[in-house]
């Protein structure tokens, strides 16, 4: 007998992969309120590492490989999981997947926007009313925060040129006079790749920059340069943990932490966040939608410092990362299931100095 209603708010991969997963709960019925994430047309790749959590997507990903690399002027680095592969599925892909398993007897869909008065959701001026209410809408992001910001498309090529069994994670042989910077190769084929131009920095840069720096880095890597482009993608995302409050929703996805603050990633740990508010729900607890440990958080913002006030060091801090860990620990740790064998690993890999002075100035900070 269904006899409590849940409402969800966003249109996005947090909100319809929380409501994908009505069927775990027979006594709810969902209120779905899609506003203008419905209206998205554009389409972009989501990656994210093969773990138990998010097998789903990776049994319908667009590509799957078992290697990726970390290259840097002095080194290169393979890490191979066979086990935890590292995977890319296509965001309209993955939100209609969701959206059959709505079922239409428990969901109803409601197409306009959400409004906010007074700590207030409204709908056709009417507040929304029910048991829970779990709000997605894009939050207002942090000002003068290091963000990570990136521009790039696929591009296809009449010769073979790409490696297609092995991602290019990071590759720093690129410009690193405007903050940390490093190219991300998708090998599609050996002919087709998406390609992206990636900066940690505070300010974005202009479409052409991008343009510029992966037409340099495949002429110079790959001897490539006549190709074709297509599907353009770019994004800003903050470095910098976001979790909102709210008097009348619990939030999710970016605005509910959701987002990895040093790696952007977000993927699988919006699938963390939606599994673990059902289980919540099953088992009659308080709602918490906080998904990444005190630890991780304190670590990332270590992290963030020494980018922020040590760019040039990424090369030497990443190699050195790829050279402590295995693939199989890389991938668990940037899915939030490190070790704490892993933890000081990579603790231990990192440039002493700069980290302690970012320590310290994470802990004293005003």
């Amino acid at each position: 007998m269904i006899n409590k209603e849940i409402n969800i708010i966003g249109g996005g991969c947090s909100a319809l992969s929380l409501a994908r997963l009505i069927n775990k709960l027979p006594n709810y019925k969902f209120n779905l309120f899609l506003g203008d994430k419905n209206k998205i047309n554009k389409d972009h790749f989501w990656g994210f590492w093969k773990v138990e959590i998010n097998e789903e997507a990776y049994d319908n990903a667009n590509h799957v490989w078992s290697k990726w690399s970390i290259n840097t002027n002095d080194s290169k680095h393979i890490l191979t999981s066979m086990k935890h592969p590292y995977c890319v599925i296509k965001r309209h892909l993955w939100l209609e997947i969701c959206r059959k398993q709505l079922q239409s007897e428990k969901t109803t869909i409601f197409e306009n926007d959400v409004l906010e008065k007074d700590d207030k959701l409204f709908i056709k001026n009417k507040k929304i009313k029910g048991n829970l209410v779990f709000d997605s809408r894009p939050p207002k992001l942090p000002s003068n925060v290091l963000l990570q910001h990136f521009e790039g498309f696929v591009v296809t090529s009449n010769k073979d040129v790409f490696d297609e069994k092995l991602v290019t994670l990071m590759d720093f042989r690129c410009d690193q006079s405007r903050g940390m910077h490093f190219i991300y190769l998708l090998p599609f084929s050996k002919r087709k790749a998406l390609v992206e131009s990636t900066m940690f920095s505070k300010i974005v840069e202009n479409k052409e920059y991008y343009s510029t720096e992966i037409s340099k880095y495949l002429k110079n890597y790959y001897n490539l340069i006549e190709f074709k482009k297509s599907d353009h993608e770019k994004g800003i995302i903050p470095m910098h943990y976001i979790f909102n409050e709210s008097k009348e929703a619990y939030n999710i996805g970016t605005r509910g932490g959701a987002v990895r603050p040093s790696s952007g990633y977000a993927f699988t740990f919006i699938q963390k966040q939606a599994y673990q508010i059902i289980s919540q729900i099953k088992n009659r607890k308080k709602i918490n939608t906080k998904i990444h440990n005190n630890i991780d958080l304190f670590l990332d913002k270590i992290f963030i410092n020494v980018i922020n006030e040590y760019p040039l060091l990424a090369p030497k801090i990443f190699s050195g990362l790829a050279r402590k860990l295995n693939g199989d620990e890389m991938a668990k740790f940037m899915s939030g299931y490190a070790s704490l064998i892993t933890t000081c690993k990579i603790i231990i890999s990192m440039p002493k100095i700069p980290f302690i002075k970012s320590f310290f100035n994470v802990v004293f900070r005003k």
